[in-house]
């Protein structure tokens, strides 16, 4: 039996991708809105059945009138309907990376083709094929958390919403499937949409903590390393230069003009610490994404004091650096990590 759902969800996402191709934007309209009855929406239609079966019996014009009457209503609720869904333009604006178990912000805008306004539209991400959840009739408390609904009451002008999913697991976050859906006016009838937006997030591991031992400094025996150890400066003497037209005269060493040996500039330079290294094989943990983890809070403990550090992991090393644009890199390699 689950085999059989499992095969038909498959084959309903593929017919559903096949008529909203992924994309990160899209216009709602005959080929992608569905309609069918709501909950409440089939008693309605079982309240039909019944006063036509009792109209017939009992040769009854009145009820037969009421019944046709009815129906007539259910008709127009159709077109009124798929109307506050038809014209909608929902654009994918951008998505937030984040850490494990926090949210991933995900920002769209909202537009419409229409002059007239739509109303109660209800947006939600869900991965199951079956999924007509119909939209909860009140608005999410702004002092809560975000949730990965949201009901909006009113589109008319564009406007940009957030909706929150939760990380639970490092890497490559693809977005699951958007549901746009209403019951207004009457909620006999509930139209929606599924939109697959083209666009990822990557998840950091979250910091676990750990003591750092100062055998991961690394000295520097060579040139090459050492000059990583240090930077420009007003300090310690450095090195001799020839003169660059240009520089400032305070820098000419005057003593090697009086002996006759031609101008030459003074270099200084200012000690900015150890290199550390943040190497995976180092870290104490067992398991792979403890020690990612480790690392990740090795890379904001020295990004926070300003160290220059270097990341290893298992696909290579990486360069060396310092600073908030390097601690992203560095959170970037975690999370694709494999």
């Amino acid at each position: 039996m689950f085999a059989i759902r499992q095969r038909l969800e498959n084959y309903l996402q593929t017919w559903f991708k096949r008529r909203a191709p992924v994309s990160r934007d899209i216009t709602l309209n005959l080929r992608n809105v569905y309609i069918f009855l709501s909950k409440e929406g089939l008693l309605y239609a079982f309240l039909l059945i019944i006063l036509f079966v009792a109209g017939i019996n009992y040769a009854n014009n009145l009820v037969l009138g009421l019944c046709f009457l009815l129906g007539s209503l259910l008709v127009v609720t159709i077109h009124y309907t798929f109307a506050h869904l038809a014209g909608l333009q929902i654009k994918l604006v951008d998505i937030s990376d984040t850490q494990v178990g926090d949210k991933v912000q995900v920002r769209l805008q909202i537009s419409s083709e229409s002059s007239q306004p739509h109303r109660q539209i209800r947006l939600s991400f869900a991965n199951n094929a079956f999924d007509f959840k119909q939209p909860i009739r009140r608005k999410p408390n702004a002092q809560s958390a975000p949730n990965d609904w949201l009901l909006v009451s009113q589109i008319q002008a564009p406007q940009q919403v957030s909706l929150w999913l939760t990380a639970d697991k490092r890497g490559k976050f693809v977005l699951p499937r958007l549901t746009v859906s209403t019951l207004y006016p009457l909620g006999i009838l509930q139209a929606w949409s599924y939109v697959f937006f083209e666009g990822h997030a990557w998840i950091y591991p979250a910091p676990l903590s750990y003591e750092m031992k100062a055998s991961q400094f690394v000295p520097s025996d060579d040139e090459q390393t050492a000059a990583l150890h240090t930077q420009a400066g007003q300090e310690d003497f450095d090195q001799l230069d020839n003169y660059v037209p240009g520089e400032s005269l305070a820098r000419i060493s005057w003593a090697h003009v009086a002996r006759g040996q031609g101008l030459m500039s003074k270099r200084f330079v200012e000690s900015v610490g150890q290199q550390q290294l943040l190497d995976y094989y180092q870290m104490p943990a067992v398991t792979h994404e403890e020690k990612l983890s480790q690392l990740r809070y090795g890379v904001d403990s020295l990004s926070q004091s300003q160290i220059a550090f270097q990341l290893r992991l298992p696909d290579g090393e990486g360069a060396i650096g310092e600073g908030q644009a390097f601690r992203q890199q560095c959170l970037l390699r975690l999370a694709k990590t494999p």
